[in-house]
């Protein structure tokens, strides 16, 4: 039995140091430098938070056309804006949904009145905060059992400076839920290690991670690749407690079958609208064209493209790695400690087990692929940093002594944190003056997520149309949070189009027209808007832009919505009009109700 080595007493002053200044930038970045939600998943669970605190159970306002042919095909008949909710995972909208009840008065978004920050976006944003706020205190208590308080405060500081994990825990995204749950595991299993070397059990400890396991799981559909990677780690670094691994399984796998069985009943399929995502891992097209399909027909598995596919993933993963860790130098100085034979033999398991799961993420990235980048909703590195800030941590401060810096007693010690840090924090230094500045001067105006989002602009859409009727959009999530309306997302083909209609009409449920933003524009190039994602709807992604310059995209004859009502419109020059960025296309000239409609 190996004794574990007393770690170094801190001066619990600096540790409340530490912690004043994680809670001082949470109350910056909720209530100074927030500019709103700006993950997509995150405003859709956000809405389907909103109706389970309404009472409504698990139902959404986003219809999309898979899932709407999930319930044809099923012979299920389902009413716009009371879907059943068989895409999103649920436990972050049940997590949200008692805060919500509290503020149910706040549901109505008036931003003349209150502002361009939605009440109940600030208070997602504070929740998401106090997550990462665990994250970092669970990651400071696994770096304290690995190894001592010098290394978890250069891992906590880390955390602390790391820009892009404050921009994710106010986003909304899944993956900031992801972040405590990961980080707990880690904690678990560097307490089983420990266990191990002191001739301990270790069952409590294997149950709680595959607890945590089922937790993510719910979250999040990708962290099927992170609990495989947790249970290979857990099969790899517990010699002699290796059943431990059924645990870790088993509580996920049964999890998975009681989804599952929720999800056949509902739409017939055992993971509903979510396949899509799995088949998305062996198509070269992304989810969201998949999603967009009013289809259940599965695509040809084409082995030569999705070879070159994955290939072609991983090597932009790889070569963008650091941005994809949040910018960490100790994070991304992990690698290095997985080559370097630590004293202690928990310690060497724990960083190997770590890596293991890193793997089998980065597997699971490159089948998906991720091309919104860092900005991706299914972007899993990021829950991976704390747990790899802790290795690399301790490997710089070995690097550091084998250097032997002749200087004086701070800067041979704690040298490498402060050139470490120094760089992990450029990007907060980057930006974060530049948001207060404008979040102190601008307040609850402060500029939104344009483009593509600007949220005051599209509450009106309420006022709009009528109770029996929907729009049909590119950004479904978006205008179902702030507008509270029922909204389909538009399909790939045109033709499916005019079957959603009929099929909405047999159920007397009109389509008020199509909301247009900047997200079905979104090319490098001009021509790619012709075969792109909308390449099927180019009058409606060009009329927008071209009337500034009193030109008239036409859009087909038999297409009813012609009237343009902008929504988002902005001048390019002093002799031309406006241009509707962002556009409202109806079938007839509307005036806003004085009373928003009750959906």
């Amino acid at each position: 039995m190996t004794p574990q080595p007393q770690t170094n007493a801190t001066r619990p002053i600096f540790r409340l140091a530490f912690y004043a200044v994680a809670i001082g930038l949470a109350l910056v970045h909720v209530f100074i430098t927030f500019r709103g939600l700006n993950s997509a998943s995150g405003m859709e669970q956000a809405q389907f938070a909103r109706e389970i605190a309404r009472g409504n159970g698990l139902q959404t306002k986003v219809i999309r056309p898979y899932a709407l042919a999930r319930f044809n095909a099923s012979a299920k008949t389902v009413t716009p804006g009371q879907m059943p909710e068989i895409t999103q995972s649920p436990l972050q909208p049940v997590i949200w949904a008692p805060v919500f009840k509290a503020l149910e008065r706040h549901f109505p978004f008036e931003p003349t009145k209150n502002g361009g920050i939605y009440l109940m976006d600030r208070a997602i944003a504070c929740i998401g905060v106090t997550f990462l706020l665990f994250t970092i205190l669970w990651t400071h208590g696994a770096a304290r059992r690995l190894f001592d308080d010098s290394v978890a405060a250069i891992a906590v500081g880390a955390l602390i400076l790391c820009e892009p994990l404050w921009k994710l825990s106010v986003s909304g995204s899944p993956v900031a839920l992801l972040l405590p749950l990961f980080a707990l595991t880690i904690r678990v299993y560097a307490s089983a290690q420990i266990r191990i070397q002191e001739g301990l059990g270790t069952s409590v400890a294997m149950i709680a991670m595959g607890f945590l396991a089922s937790l993510m799981l719910l979250t999040h559909w990708m962290a099927v690749w992170i609990i495989l990677g947790l249970v290979v780690a857990v099969a790899h670094g517990f010699p002699g407690h290796r059943k431990g691994a059924l645990w870790v399984a088993g509580l996920p796998f049964l999890t998975m079958i009681a989804w599952s069985l929720w999800l056949t009943q509902q739409s017939g399929d055992v993971l509903g609208g979510a396949k899509t995502l799995f088949q998305a891992h062996l198509l070269a097209q992304e989810p969201s064209m998949l999603q967009r399909e009013f289809s259940i027909v599965t695509p040809p598995v084409f082995v030569d493209d999705l070879l070159r596919k994955v290939a072609w993933n991983l090597t932009n993963q790889l070569t963008e790695l650091y941005a994809y860790l949040g910018h960490s130098v100790p994070a991304l100085s992990f690698f290095a400690a997985l080559m370097h034979r630590f004293r202690r033999a928990e310690v060497v398991r724990s960083i190997q087990g770590i890596g293991l799961i890193f793997l089998c993420t980065a597997v699971g990235m490159g089948f998906l692929g991720l091309p919104d980048k860092t900005q991706d909703d299914n972007a899993l590195y990021m829950v991976l940093i704390p747990a790899m800030t802790i290795g690399g941590s301790a490997m710089l401060a070995v690097l550091w002594a084998r250097l032997q810096i002749s200087a004086g007693f701070f800067w041979q010690r704690y040298g490498f944190a402060v050139i470490a840090l120094t760089i992990s924090a450029i990007p907060m230094m980057a930006t974060l003056p530049g948001d207060l500045k404008m979040g102190l001067t601008m307040r609850n105006r402060i500029y939104p997520y344009w483009p593509p989002y600007v949220p005051s602009q599209v509450p009106v859409l309420k006022r709009l149309i009528e109770p029996e009727e929907i729009v049909f959009t590119d950004a479904p999530w978006f205008i179902a949070w702030y507008a509270d309306i029922p909204c389909a997302w538009m399909p790939v083909k045109r033709a499916d189009f005019t079957t959603m209609q009929s099929q909405l009409k047999e159920q007397k449920i009109d389509v008020a027209g199509f909301v247009v933003t900047p997200i079905s524009a979104k090319v490098n190039y001009l021509h790619e808007a012709f075969a792109g994602p909308y390449s099927e709807w180019p009058d409606l992604i060009f009329r927008g832009p071209l009337l500034a310059f009193e030109k008239d995209f036409q859009p087909y004859p038999e297409f009813p919505f012609r009237v343009a009502i902008p929504l988002m419109a902005s001048s390019i020059g002093a002799k031309e009009n406006l241009s509707y960025q962002m556009t409202f296309y109806s079938d007839r000239v509307r005036s806003p109700k004085d009373k928003p409609a009750t959906q």
